[in-house]
């Protein structure tokens, strides 16, 4: 059951699963468009494995002829074809996703951080876990019918897996909560008041890592955590962009789709797991190599003041990477 880290790992955790398929294969997932999973798929098809893929119709930020090149090119797969249910997808004035990213063949699953994209595989820090445990893989089976059906996940999945929308936030409380340090990595700090007060009674026990793209509310949610003791590095946007969302103590750990936001743990369909054992060890080995290599966030946003608004900067040039030499000079810790 091996815990795959990337970008070093490629896409190879997620072919594991489809060139290991026999009779059938279920992908459901945010983004699909990496060539070599596309490529995987058809070769699944043409031995006569029963393929059927789910996506979200509205990405954030991405235009309708994007998501348009996306769904010929699994059409062109031979693979079946849907969109996510309704439930699921933006509307009315109101954010919600099919955020989660996840395979599985009837024997094997793999649950993760990342979407089946070139970012995913070649840039970002991402988390992906490959298993035959047959009670997740039977839970994961059965979210994957149940959403293709348009009906609602059975409860006991929510017993195996993180589940989103239903039980997740409670999970990740309980990892969280655990006694002694935890280490978080995030895309996004929140805000889901819950899960910000649980980080910030933690105190000097949580360390954090987040991209240092985040938002100016993100902003004030760390400068809010710091307050309370807590320790936060930032991540600079290359050559590794912080794109998972990975929570990790002495006995518990937490990697999956859910950010820490209501929408992502009230609203959208996401995925995760919790482990233990030897995946905790290589989790904080991964952890206490990133957080070795970042900044401190006051750090950070000093030398975003003395260069400017960051804002208008934009990406021109390798700002970043001038913004962390800059803040490196004198305030690494």
């Amino acid at each position: 059951m091996p815990l795959y880290i990337e970008p070093n790992a490629g896409p190879a955790p997620i072919l594991n699963v489809i060139d290991s398929a026999r009779h059938q294969l279920d992908i459901g997932v945010y983004y699909l468009d990496d060539r070599r999973i596309l490529a995987a798929v058809r070769d699944a098809e043409h031995r006569g494995v029963d393929v059927r893929i789910m996506v979200e119709p509205k990405p954030y930020g991405m235009k309708p002829w994007q998501v348009q090149k996306e769904v010929r090119a699994i059409e062109a797969t031979g693979a079946y074809f849907r969109y996510v249910p309704t439930r699921f997808v933006s509307g009315d004035g109101a954010y919600r996703f099919y955020h989660a990213k996840y395979c599985v063949n009837g024997h094997e699953a793999e649950i993760g951080t990342a979407n089946m994209d070139w970012s995913a595989f070649h840039r970002n820090r991402e988390y992906l876990y490959d298993t035959t445990n047959p009670t997740i893989v039977r839970a994961v089976q059965a979210v994957f019918d149940a959403d293709w059906n348009r009906q609602h996940a059975p409860a006991w999945t929510h017993r195996v897996l993180v589940l989103s929308p239903g039980t997740s936030a409670s999970q990740l409380l309980q990892v969280i909560d655990q006694p002694g340090t935890v280490d978080v990595e995030s895309e996004e700090l929140g805000p889901y008041k819950t899960i910000l007060d649980a980080l910030a009674t933690k105190g000097k026990d949580l360390r954090m890592i987040l991209p240092a793209t985040i938002s100016t509310e993100d902003r004030r949610d760390v400068a809010f955590l710091e307050q309370h003791g807590c320790q936060v590095r930032l991540m600079p946007k290359k050559p590794i962009y912080m794109h998972a969302k990975m929570i990790v103590g002495n006995h518990l750990a937490f990697i999956g789709s859910e950010n820490f936001t209501q929408t992502s743990l009230e609203d959208n369909r996401e995925m995760g797991v919790l482990l233990k054992g030897w995946d905790t060890l290589k989790l904080e080995k991964q952890f206490h190599s990133d957080w070795s290599q970042n900044l401190d966030s006051n750090a950070v946003f000093a030398a975003i003041r003395k260069v400017g608004d960051d804002k208008k900067l934009g990406d021109i040039g390798d700002f970043w990477g001038a913004l962390f030499r800059l803040a490196g000079k004198s305030l690494r810790k």
